[in-house]
């Protein structure tokens, strides 16, 4: 089922094309981020949906109803959305109450109890009513633009890159207390981001777009493990690229035989590695290992709880060195020595992108 329908979606601002021809579903009550470089266009779309914009082409739906065929649109108060942009954008000399129900009518029967629940359900002390803005923390002054995007009962929700100006701790705080309010309410909402974790964690499908076009839309899941090609893995999280020979349900590359869905295809190949995906094994010299390959440490980079680990691959025991390297995360506990061998292990299997292969490799960190 649908809620709101992206058809063929354009729009130029002159000669430049911000986005071209994107089109993707939002299921009803759910939470969609759209994520992409600076540029990307997202920022854009965004705008186009809310209605702050018209786009050249494409019909842009939602409930049934057209919001845009082209650059003939339903203005932006008539579409029942709400909007929460970057900076909250309240206003300083109104109090929170006042803020909070600034979209209903001052003569509302029970205008102030809405308020007050809107507070309760943002999780702000109604002891903050009075105050202005410059009074509250950057994550209540975010809690009072979202309680005021929801004070009109909004059939769609947007957030424009909402928590970018708080803090790391701050920002995943909030993060989960918006995700929890909006699922409460049961509101569809689609986020604009940058942040990757961000977009992951938050949405249960997420659209990445790249130069102004869509390059995958899907859930968090498929998208991190199975990405439509080598930028947009990257973009998503650490990786490791290799080339690598198809064989009958596995790969031949540097790392050993390991296992992969390789689509009846033959041929060589790149594939990809997520760096949580490999395990080393501290080994003794002589010592035998099952791993399907072993390396030597030549870099280590101590990073808290978590450290980075360059490790120079070879195929197995008694074979050539490989001119692969790795770059990997390991716990800080027990972290091994430079110069120290390790057996490799693979948790898992390989993502084999369509692309023929580069022979790159991408350090992941």
């Amino acid at each position: 089922m649908t809620f709101l329908q992206l058809q063929g979606v354009g729009k130029r601002y002159g000669g430049t094309p911000a986005l071209d021809g994107i089109g993707f579903d939002v299921p009803p009550g759910g939470r969609t981020a759209i994520v992409g470089p600076s540029g990307s266009g997202k920022t854009t779309l965004l705008r186009i949906i809310a209605g702050f914009e018209a786009p050249d082409v494409g019909r842009v739906t939602m409930g049934g109803q057209v919001l845009a065929e082209g650059p003939a649109i339903v203005p932006a108060h008539l579409r029942g959305i709400g909007f929460v942009p970057q900076d909250g954008a309240l206003f300083p000399h109104l109090s929170v109450a006042d803020n909070i129900g600034f979209g209903l009518a001052r003569g509302m029967v029970g205008r102030e109890t809405r308020v007050r629940d809107l507070m309760d359900m943002v999780e702000l002390d109604r002891a903050m009513a009075e105050r202005r803005p410059h009074e509250l923390s950057g994550g209540q002054q975010q809690r009072v633009a979202l309680a005021r995007a929801l004070a009109r009962q909004p059939k769609l929700m947007l957030l424009d890159e909402p928590f970018s100006a708080l803090d790391t701790r701050l920002r995943e705080t909030m993060r989960k207390a918006v995700a929890k309010v909006l699922r409460a309410a049961g509101v569809t909402t689609i986020l604009v981001t940058h942040d990757q974790t961000e977009a992951l964690s938050f949405a249960d499908q997420v659209a990445v777009l790249r130069d102004g076009r869509l390059t995958q839309v899907g859930s968090p899941r498929e998208l991190y493990l199975r990405p439509s090609d080598r930028d947009t893995a990257a973009f998503l999280g650490d990786v490791i690229l290799l080339p690598a020979d198809l064989g009958d349900d596995c790969v031949v590359c540097g790392l050993g035989r390991l296992p992969a869905d390789v689509g009846g295809r033959r041929g060589r190949a790149e594939i990809m590695l997520r760096p949580e995906q490999v395990r080393l094994t501290p080994m003794a010299p002589g010592q035998a290992d099952p791993s399907p390959c072993q390396g030597e440490v030549v870099d280590v980079e101590f990073g808290g709880a978590v450290s980075m680990v360059r490790v120079s691959v070879r195929g197995g025991a008694g074979t050539a060195w490989s001119d692969t390297e790795l770059w990997i995360r390991s716990s800080s506990v027990d972290l091994p020595a430079v110069g120290a061998l390790v057996g490799i292990s693979i948790l898992g299997g390989v993502h084999v992108f369509d692309q023929p292969a580069t022979g790159r490799t991408l350090r992941a960190g």
